[in-house]
């Protein structure tokens, strides 16, 4: 099933809960999964988890049925049609595989539901972490990437399917929430959500200051006039906004973590980057340039002193001679 009307936000959380069950299941042998979808236009039923190949745009896999040699299953697979590109189900699409993650609790999960947390920014950040617990907060993450970029026009899609082999999907809830900065715009990056994580804890120490004045205030009344009722102001941030900077800001510093690992192993220290790292190339090549121009510097006067040295004894046996 599409929504009938496109995700017009540019930068968004989503948040699914959903159940993957079958009480009869043996040996892991259920079929065959549920998908998530971003394409550019709703799909016809087709045989790719429902929906028909070569699609337009983000397809998020939950893959409960091992059709190829590789990997374990349940697995998480994301895949980034350019409307050409095939899946191939008989290989799970290990082809045309973007990322993915092993997710065994997938399947008839103790919570009884999962919960799947989407946020993707404009500049190609997506993130998907999963709840199997049913706890507060209690997220894993599955992939984090810098580089996606979804269809200008985006329809969300559910989809599911199964062979000889049956599962129950069901779809419990579904949110999405457009994540705006103060003047109404998208979040373009993730330097603009440690601003405003960095004014949302300005806000909340502001919020709860006042609140404890207020507080105190309100218990002084009560005890001049002996008891009696009293209204207390309170402010506070929207819970859904307070939640979506909170969980970004998990995101920014598991982005931070894999640069600082690939810098370490790329370059071999997790402070250098590209241009330090060439830089500090071009100085030790530099250095070596200077050796050897000292190096033919001190030949070549050794050479004109060997010269005139061998010209004197030259001279002085033509003078003998003579």
């Amino acid at each position: 099933m599409f929504s009938k009307w496109p995700i017009h936000a540019e930068s968004f959380e989503m948040e699914l809960t959903f159940h993957i069950h079958n009480p009869d299941v043996k040996h892991g042998l259920v079929g065959d999964g549920l998908a998530i979808w971003f394409l550019d236009k709703p799909s016809d039923i087709g045989d790719v988890f429902g929906i028909q190949n070569k699609f337009n745009g983000l397809g998020i896999m939950l893959d409960t049925f091992k059709n190829g040699k590789r990997g374990q299953f349940p697995y998480v697979n994301l895949m980034l049609g350019d409307g050409n590109a095939m899946y191939n189900k008989a290989t799970d699409g290990y082809e045309t595989r973007l990322a993915g993650c092993i997710a065994k609790q997938l399947l008839n999960p103790e919570a009884k539901e999962t919960k799947m947390r989407l946020v993707y920014i404009k500049s190609g950040y997506l993130s998907i972490d999963f709840n199997y617990y049913g706890h507060h907060e209690q997220w894993q993450n599955c992939v984090t990437l810098t580089d996606v970029k979804l269809p200008e026009t985006k329809y969300l899609g559910l989809s599911a399917e199964t062979g000889q082999l049956v599962e129950n999907v069901d779809i419990i809830e579904n949110r999405i929430y457009a994540l705006y900065k103060p003047d109404d715009t998208f979040v373009e990056s993730i330097d603009e959500l440690q601003e405003l994580i960095r004014e949302q804890n300005e806000y909340d120490s502001e919020v709860s200051s006042v609140a404890s004045i207020v507080k105190e205030e309100a218990k002084a009344k009560e005890k001049k006039r002996g008891g009696g009722r009293h209204r207390a102001f309170k402010k506070k941030l929207s819970s859904e906004r307070r939640k979506s900077l909170k969980r970004l800001e998990m995101a920014e510093k598991r982005i931070k973590e894999q640069e600082r690992q690939y810098r370490l192993k790329k370059y071999g220290h997790e402070d250098i980057n590209f241009i330090t790292y060439w830089f500090g190339k071009f100085l030790v090549l530099v250095k070596y340039i200077l050796y050897l121009l000292i190096a033919v510097v001190i030949v070549w006067f050794a050479l004109i002193v060997f010269r005139i040295q061998k010209q004197k004894r030259k001279s002085k046996t033509t003078g003998l001679l003579d």
